[in-house]
């Protein structure tokens, strides 16, 4: 069995493509321009939202590891039909399951690829992770100044390893269990912000003070960064809505993997030189 893995540059492509070679499975991985991608694999270029670049990708491929967006999921589903694909695994997100999801258009996007996925004639599952412990890469500038800002900072979020969706999104691919569910992920606690800059002091040997920015100031950051306007608003509503009830964390990676999530000190522990 031959499993593609798209999205092979990303921090969870490339977690789930280390999995699956690790577990001695035949894997290829995908990206826009292959010649990027240092893999231990086959590997081929493939443009999810440009059709004509994926039979070549799919060509022998049973299951499908999958990040895209709405524009390229009509294209995905027709070739993976065609190419005999039996089951894609979609990294997806946690905003799908939120209460107000219908009035968020993160959430909408997600969910106009699930629900192409789900009406597709070959097996689904969706990965619905809330925050990443990756998110916090973000805050390097300002690490190396030795302070972290950020608006809300008793937000408090399950951050998630990527190593963890990585094993649950492996482990489906192997075993084609959990088809036509949608699989919560988070990590093993809340933990906020404040909190998530004292791990990092911690680790990393050096004091790192909490500076609080107002919303506005956030929100600018962000777009400055290259966000789309209208997503931090959402992203700032989140946080101001887990300062006061934390994020859902739950136990689905054990559930599926048999280990317990790691935690978000181990995180740091695994990624302390991308803060030196």
């Amino acid at each position: 069995m031959t499993i593609l893995v798209t999205g092979a540059r990303g921090h969870v492509g490339r977690a789930v493509l280390d999995v699956l070679v690790a577990a001695g499975q035949d894997v290829r991985a995908s990206s826009r321009d292959a010649a990027t991608l240092d893999v231990p694999t086959a590997k081929v270029s493939a443009d999810l939202e440009d059709p004509s670049t994926l039979d070549a990708a799919l060509d022998g491929v049973e299951s499908v590891f999958l990040y895209t967006r709405p524009s390229g999921i009509e294209g995905f589903v027709k070739a993976a039909e065609a190419a005999g694909v039996r089951h894609v695994v979609l990294l997806s997100s946690g905003a799908t399951l939120e209460p107000e999801s219908a009035q968020s258009r993160i959430a909408a996007l997600h969910h106009a690829v699930e629900r192409a996925l789900i009406a597709a004639p070959f097996a689904e599952t969706r990965l619905n992770p809330g925050a990443f412990a990756t998110n916090v890469l973000g805050w390097r500038a300002d690490i190396a100044e030795g302070v972290v800002r950020t608006a809300y900072p008793d937000s408090r979020v399950g951050a998630i390893h990527e190593k963890d969706i990585a094993a649950v999104a492996a482990k489906i691919l192997v075993d084609g269990s959990h088809t036509g569910e949608a699989l919560q992920l988070s990590g093993p606690e809340p933990i906020s912000f404040r909190e998530q800059a004292a791990v990092l002091a911690d680790v990393l040997g050096k004091p790192l003070p909490v500076e609080e920015l107002t919303p506005e100031q956030a929100a600018e950051r962000m777009v400055a960064l290259g966000w789309p306007p209208e997503v931090p608003p959402e992203i700032l509503r989140a946080w101001a809505r887990t300062a006061g009830e934390p994020s859902v964390v739950t136990d689905v990676v054990r559930e599926v993997t048999g280990h317990a999530p790691r935690t978000f000190r181990q995180w740091v522990e695994d990624h302390r030189g991308a803060f030196t």
